[in-house]
């Protein structure tokens, strides 16, 4: 059982999970939510996403305060994430 509640299957839910709640939560849709949050997770570090989750997804900090909080050499590993990012907001804009 404890493997389990340490893949966030029980109790607390995995990483991803906690940015895509706090997205949702935010106002907008699960499918963009969801495309941000594995972009995050493909294209980060795993120690860089980790701190994100907890930063935002869990404890709700503003993500625009908090990104401009990071060392330089965090905030550049996001350039890897932007393309997927934006095709996010791409098929969303598809969709409607």
């Amino acid at each position: 059982m404890a493997l389990l509640a340490g893949c966030g299957v029980i109790g607390r839910p995995s990483d991803k999970q906690a940015l895509v709640s706090t997205c949702i939560e935010d106002g907008r849709t699960e499918s963009i939510c969801k495309c941000e949050a594995d972009a995050l997770e493909k294209n980060l570090p795993p120690e860089i996403f980790k701190k994100i989750a907890q930063a935002i997804g869990r404890e709700k900090q503003d993500q625009i305060e908090y990104l401009s909080s990071l060392p330089i050499e965090e905030l550049l590993a996001f350039s890897a994430v932007t393309n997927d990012l934006e095709m996010c907001g791409n098929a969303a804009a598809t969709e409607g």
